[in-house]
């Protein structure tokens, strides 16, 4: 008499291809009994037994009671495959993506994936829309990875109802539809989805797909920050720095930056950075302030590169290095960062921290003039006394040129 095998398959996962299925007929818990069942399961097997068939290439995969031998276990998922059985089509087409007992390889793995999907079988449902929507094995065809990702989601398949969310929301391949978008976003948040509950939060801190809604934002945001997502954490720093839908909480808003900082989210770790500079919501700390500004400088945030230049130029958390203030202020100008502009400018004129230069310090100042910065253009008359006819020209051409060529790349 056959019951369930309680063990279960433990193979690696490749992006979206979630690894076979163990559903079989046979309890192989008991790892003394598996050379037994191997003999009565190949016995079956040989009959042409699918299910059988199914069971003695879990058995070779798992390397239960025998040695594991993944050629062995595809050649017998093929067999019952062959016979009909989804788990096993659904089986091989997993060990064609991952080249484990055979070749590598996306088409049949695509073959197979479909084969299983057309029998209703979820995640080969889910599994051949990924192929589809990345063109692996099969032509990239978003309609199709719409099709069988929908087939999935309805069967209520988590990470299909979040993709295609994601597909509505992007318009991928697609019309772009909002509403589609937050109806499967809801259905994967119901059912845990960290991400679908970030996205979901976004859609009704916007008004995007839903009526705009700051409490049902926070809501859903809270649900994704305590599974560890780092956007969600973020959003909700923004949302009581601010005071949206929650009072005003400075010291809230800091422990939701601090969570996303420590995760690597670039613009947390700026208003972290900002928040231990001015004493907001924590202890002044100049020294955590430029340890957060570096890390969120380094990812290149303009605004948080001039204020970490401003602390070397200052020596504040740090020693005085107008070198380095110097970088940081290039950096952020660079991106046309206005006070970084005229800083640089101030550098440049008096030659701190960089060789003395009239001309790149004009051009500066011109760049910064040009963005309403009232001292700079007060610098332009100083610069000007400084500087030939022909240095001025010079700096206002590389002025114009460099403006036109940001309104170019915008």
């Amino acid at each position: 008499m056959r019951v369930r095998m309680l063990a279960s398959l433990a193979l690696a996962v490749t992006m979206l291809i979630v690894s076979c299925s163990t559903t079989s007929s046979v309890d192989l818990s008991r790892k003394k009994d598996s050379a037994h069942d191997l003999i009565e399961l190949l016995t079956l097997a040989e009959k042409g037994d699918s299910q059988a068939q199914y069971d003695v290439g879990l058995i070779y995969t798992n390397g239960w009671g025998v040695a594991q031998d993944h050629a062995s276990a595809a050649q017998w998922f093929r067999r019952a495959a062959e016979g009909g059985n989804a788990e096993a089509q659904f089986n091989l087409g997993i060990m064609y993506y991952k080249g484990m007992g055979v070749d590598r390889d996306y088409v049949q793995a695509a073959r197979w994936f479909t084969v299983a999907a057309e029998f209703g079988y979820v995640k080969a449902q889910s599994n051949i829309a990924f192929m589809h929507s990345k063109g692996l094995g099969v032509d990239q065809d978003y309609v199709q990875a719409e099709k069988w990702y929908r087939r999935a989601g309805l069967q209520g398949d988590l990470e299909s109802q979040k993709r295609l969310g994601d597909i509505y929301y992007h318009g991928t391949g697609l019309i772009q539809d909002p509403e589609e978008a937050a109806h499967w976003y809801l259905k994967a948040a119901a059912q845990g989805s960290a991400d679908a509950q970030a996205n979901l939060g976004d859609m009704y801190y916007r008004g995007v797909g839903v009526k705009k809604d700051p409490l049902e934002a926070i809501k859903w945001y809270k649900a994704a920050s305590l599974q560890g997502n780092a956007h969600a954490q973020g959003c909700l720093g923004n949302i009581y720095l601010n005071g949206e839908g929650v009072p005003q909480d400075f010291s809230e808003a800091a422990t939701w930056f601090r969570m996303a900082a420590e995760q690597g989210n670039s613009q947390a770790q700026g208003f972290l950075g900002y928040f231990y500079d001015h004493g907001l919501g924590t202890p002044q700390d100049f020294v955590e302030a430029a340890r957060w500004y570096r890390l969120a400088a380094d990812h290149g945030d303009a605004i948080i590169q001039f204020n970490l230049g401003l602390m070397y130029a200052t020596g504040k958390g740090v020693p005085q290095d107008y070198e380095e203030a110097a970088r940081w202020f290039r950096k952020s100008a660079e991106q046309g960062y206005d006070k970084a502009l005229y800083n640089l400018g101030i550098l440049y004129s008096k030659g701190t921290g960089v060789p003395r230069d009239f001309l790149q310090a004009y051009l500066c100042f011109q760049l910064a003039a040009d963005q309403g910065i009232q001292d700079a253009m007060v610098y332009l008359d100083v610069m000007a006394r400084r500087m030939t006819p022909d240095q001025i020209a010079e700096a206002k051409e590389m002025a114009k040129a460099l403006k036109e060529a940001t309104s170019t790349a915008n």
